[in-house]
């Protein structure tokens, strides 16, 4: 009975695996990576597992025809592979990428009887023209895809202790292929990216005829700059004025004759969070004890963000930014029945962001903030 004894690994789930946790670590320095560069040149390296089919049964087969009965074959699919690449960015979406690849050695080993102890090895290294495709998900994230020509160096030797000829079999190629892959990359900032990749190279004569390598890398790229352009999915709105725009008209419903009006200090957020830190906690204490002491206010909490992200979830940021310090006020013992609140997203801003990828900017620490308009009935 034939005995085959592999020697493959889990490929996609192992590598990925391992490196799931270093891609999460970085998700702390979010902050500073928001912008996708729109045209610029770049550099990267990505460093991982090879894998490659083995035709064991293709073997086990011409080895029975040669009149041999095969006892064993161990099958070393896997090998530490690398590429290193420059390239440049034409748009948000597309990317023209060159560079070197090393796949390192794949190879069996078969015991026989008559005792052969056949061997075989091959490698695959060379150069690749890729076409990158990109589709930004967030401010951060995008999905990639490729596809690409390759110029292939790879070398094939068997060996056995002579009794199975294995010099004609031996050789040393050059020749054109093609690869292909997919990924997900995240903006550490403005200058780095981080990229875990699975590819496919095409290739001639792998032992056992199964023409493919495969290669699960973790990568870092670096960006040389050039245009930037801010992720908005939608159509962005036109430029604010320089000046802070009046607040927004108070609804009819909540106007009587001639109302006094209080004046609050407006409190300010983080960058893209709706938490209240604690200098904004103790100036919110000084408006509960404004608000106990005219009992008759009715409040009208404003929410906004800065420019920095798209609309839509600028919009709905700053509407949790108004309920979390409503929510906050009725904690004090403020009655909720005296309070509405409104998000306006990064609309009127306080003060006009000249560049939104500079997220804090004096101009945007202004904008994320908090407006109450209180009329004393």
């Amino acid at each position: 009975m034939k005995n085959l004894t592999m020697s493959k690994s889990n490929n996609t789930l192992l590598v990925i695996s391992s490196c799931l946790p270093m891609l999460l670590a970085f998700n702390s320095l979010a902050n500073t990576g928001t912008d996708h560069i729109e045209q610029g040149w770049f550099i990267g390296a990505n460093l991982g597992q090879s894998t490659a089919n083995i035709d064991s049964d293709s073997i086990w087969r011409n080895l029975e025809n040669s009149g041999f009965a095969v006892n064993e074959i161990n099958e070393d699919t896997r090998h530490l592979g690398y590429k290193l690449y420059t390239g440049y960015t034409f748009s948000r979406y597309f990317a023209l990428e060159g560079g070197y690849f090393d796949l390192g050695n794949m190879g069996f080993n078969a015991t026989t009887s008559p005792v052969s102890d056949y061997t075989g090895n091959t490698g695959l290294k060379g150069w690749n023209l890729d076409l990158v495709g990109r589709l930004p998900l967030s401010a951060n994230w995008s999905v990639l895809a490729r596809v690409g020509v390759t110029q292939n160096k790879s070398k094939t030797r068997f060996s056995s202790n002579g009794l199975i000829n294995t010099t004609a079999n031996n050789q040393q190629s050059s020749y054109t292929k093609h690869k292909y892959g997919l990924g997900v990359q995240y903006a550490i900032s403005d200058a780095f990216v981080l990229r875990l990749e699975a590819e496919r190279y095409r290739m001639d004569d792998l032992i056992g005829n199964i023409g493919d390598m495969d290669l699960y890398s973790l990568g870092l790229v670096y960006r040389f700059g050039g245009s930037k352009t801010h992720y908005v999915p939608t159509a962005a709105p036109d430029p604010a004025p320089t000046t802070r725009q009046p607040a927004p008209a108070i609804p009819p419903a909540l106007v009587t004759t001639e109302p006094a009006v209080l004046v609050l200090e407006d409190v300010h957020f983080n960058f893209d969070t709706a938490e209240l830190n604690a200098n904004t906690k103790v100036i919110l204490r000084r408006h509960v004890a404004t608000l106990k002491a005219n009992p008759q206010a009715r409040i009208r909490i404003a929410g906004y963000t800065s420019a920095s992200g798209s609309e839509a979830y600028n919009q709905a940021l700053s509407e949790r930014r108004a309920e979390s310090i409503k929510t906050f006020l009725v904690s004090e013992g403020i009655n909720a029945n005296r309070f509405k609140t409104i998000g306006f997203g990064e609309r009127n801003p306080a003060q006009y962001e000249a560049k939104p990828s500079v997220l804090r900017s004096d101009a945007a620490k202004a904008n994320m903030r908090g407006l109450f308009e209180i009329i004393v009935e």
